[in-house]
């Protein structure tokens, strides 16, 4: 169905066909055909997701499952935990009954040691409500995945997981007592080995796979950890370990040297070394008991021990981090004030001669009316001197914000502001075959200046033009939307074209960051700067086209409310 629809396209590119109704409803059928061959292929994508999480989960659990903390060697940690907390994140209330059912699968393969293996599914079903609890939790108190954006947030992460943990432990041991009725069967001892595993398998098992299944940050996770020094703390780890085996009375101290290879992963690659390293260690452990055994009494100890070796490579590993971010965003504020540097000596120089133009217009204008009026001259002419004074008003405006970052404020409508940026590429779209909708607008004012924004909302629409004039774009289509409401405004630009890569995402408003071969990549860096001056964000939303989204504070004592549609 997909190649019919771009036969179709190929055989009647969007310029050639009749204007009107008929147009549109074509394309609207054609846009509407592709969108249900990408929701099919999003679905497909969606069971392969849930198929990879049941293989990967079923494995995880027959070598580290709950099972596990019966054994004479017990249980290190549960990374299977860690990955039903990731798919409950990223895909909410559907992961309930594919996670249900996976839980079913392991219990199935690995059953605990009670009587009746059918009494074994509740138990292992039991921790299911801790994993919603939990997941439910980091969405409400760390949302966007800001699990290490500081040390707040890394505290916040452990004390959430931790009351999860032994959420989890109590609900799964209560079952397994009140089904089997045997409680010797549980102890302390097994108890505290269960909860530290659930511990460690969602404080270094969560991060792993939430960076991995997230397409926005598996790249540069993947970028960061594959380098020669990974592989050297994964050796240093595994010789630290086949030491303290050797030395059976000094097991215990030797782990102390664990802390190194931590502690120099994350200094050379902040946490996503620290996560992969942490890892090597509970993976290393815990092949090291299945192999050659462990004594049952002291793993409570070796659980305690990793956890806190880990804890601290990740407090070191996010100071790392927070390091790095700040001497980027410098670096960045140095480049961005050089170029405002360069753009304030640029708008000294070409004032002069805009001013020179405007003057020499200003005298065509009277020699015209003393020479004989010609109506259409007169009026090219009054249009050359005021967009020469336009532009000139432009530069200054610039000159003066980036030399000391001043705006002249005023009241400003939010209809006047966007017909003034939108009327230049009201032609532009009629020659280009572009099919540009600027929506009503709201009886609103702000506080603004008049020339900076709109700067801002010209760059984006020229940015959105740009993209949907491209060959590629069936249907070129650029549309501005806006409102008010709760004292604030917001203004919409979205376009048809082919979105923004998530790669680039992130960096999008950093400065010499471009999507254009030719851009220079400050055009959206600026315009960001102008934007929080005046107290306001913009800030690219989710979608499979680009839309950016501007929002600004009202003019005090003027508020008009105007639904958000999105």
């Amino acid at each position: 169905m997909l190649r019919v629809t771009i036969k179709d396209v190929n055989r009647h590119p969007p310029r050639r066909l009749p204007r009107g109704d008929e147009n549109r409803g074509y394309w609207a059928a054609v846009e509407f055909r592709i969108s249900c061959v990408m929701t099919d292929m999003r679905d497909v994508h969606r069971i392969w997701r849930v198929f990879a999480f049941m293989a990967v989960y079923v494995v995880l659990d027959l070598f580290t499952g709950p099972y596990a903390a019966f054994l004479p060697n017990g249980q290190v940690w549960h990374p299977a935990a860690g990955l039903a907390l990731v798919f409950l994140l990223l895909e909410g209330n559907k992961a309930l009954l594919p996670l249900l059912l996976t839980i079913v699968l392991a219990q199935w393969l690995a059953p605990f040691p009670v009587e009746n293996t059918v009494n074994t599914l509740l138990p292992g079903l039991m921790p299911v409500l801790a994993y919603v609890a939990t997941a439910h939790a980091l969405r409400r108190g760390l949302p966007d995945g800001g699990f290490f954006a500081d040390h707040r947030s890394l505290l916040r992460l452990t004390g959430v997981i931790v009351a999860g943990a032994l959420f989890g432990t109590l609900l799964h041991t209560g079952a397994l007592v009140a089904i089997s009725g045997n409680t010797q069967i549980l102890s302390v001892d097994v108890l505290i080995r269960y909860w530290m595993a659930e511990i460690a398998g969602m404080l270094i098992g969560m991060p792993l796979f939430y960076l991995l299944c997230r397409e926005d940050s598996r790249a540069d996770f993947v970028q960061a950890v594959c380098k020669r020094e990974t592989l050297g703390c994964a050796l240093a780890i595994s010789v630290i370990l086949a030491g303290a085996w050797l030395r059976p009375d000094d097991r215990i101290l030797t782990f102390y040297l664990l802390f190194l290879p931590l502690a120099w992963a994350a200094a050379r690659q902040g946490m996503a070394g620290v996560i992969v390293a942490a890892v090597v260690l509970e993976a290393g452990v815990t092949t090291a008991i299945l192999l050659a055994g462990w004594p049952g009494p002291q793993m409570p100890d070796v659980q305690v021990l990793l956890l806190t070796l880990t804890l601290a490579g990740f407090l070191t590993g996010v100071a790392v981090d927070r390091s790095r971010r700040a001497s980027a965003e410098l670096r960045q504020s140095l480049r961005l004030a050089a170029a405002g540097e360069m753009a304030g000596a640029l708008a000294h120089e070409l004032n002069q001669p805009l001013t020179a133009l405007s003057a020499y217009g200003s005298a065509c204008a009277r020699l015209i009316e003393s020479n004989g009026d010609d109506a259409l001259l007169r009026k090219t002419v009054g249009a050359m001197v005021a967009e020469s004074r336009r532009a000139s008003d432009v530069l200054k405006r610039l000159r003066e914000f980036f030399r000391s970052g001043s705006t002249a404020l005023e009241p400003l409508p939010v209809a006047r502001l966007i017909a003034a940026a939108t009327a230049p590429f009201v032609e532009r779209a009629r020659l280009r075959g572009v099919e540009f909708v600027v929506a009503p607008a709201p009886e609103a004012c702000l506080l603004g200046d008049r020339v900076q924004l709109e700067i801002v909302l010209r760059n984006l629409l020229s940015n959105a033009f740009e993209e949907v004039e491209q060959a590629s774009i069936a249907s070129p289509r650029v549309v501005v939307e806006s409102g008010a409401g709760d004292g604030w405004a917001w203004i919409r630009v979205r376009d048809s074209g082919s979105g923004i890569p998530n790669k680039i995402r992130a960096r999008l408003f950093e400065p010499f960051v471009s999507m254009k071969a030719s851009g220079m990549g400050l055009g959206l860096a600026i315009s960001r700067v102008i934007i929080e001056t005046h107290g306001g964000t913009l800030t690219v939303e989710a979608g499979t086209h680009g839309i950016l989204k501007i929002r600004l504070p009202l003019d005090a004592g003027d508020v008009e409310t105007s639904d958000d549609p999105h």
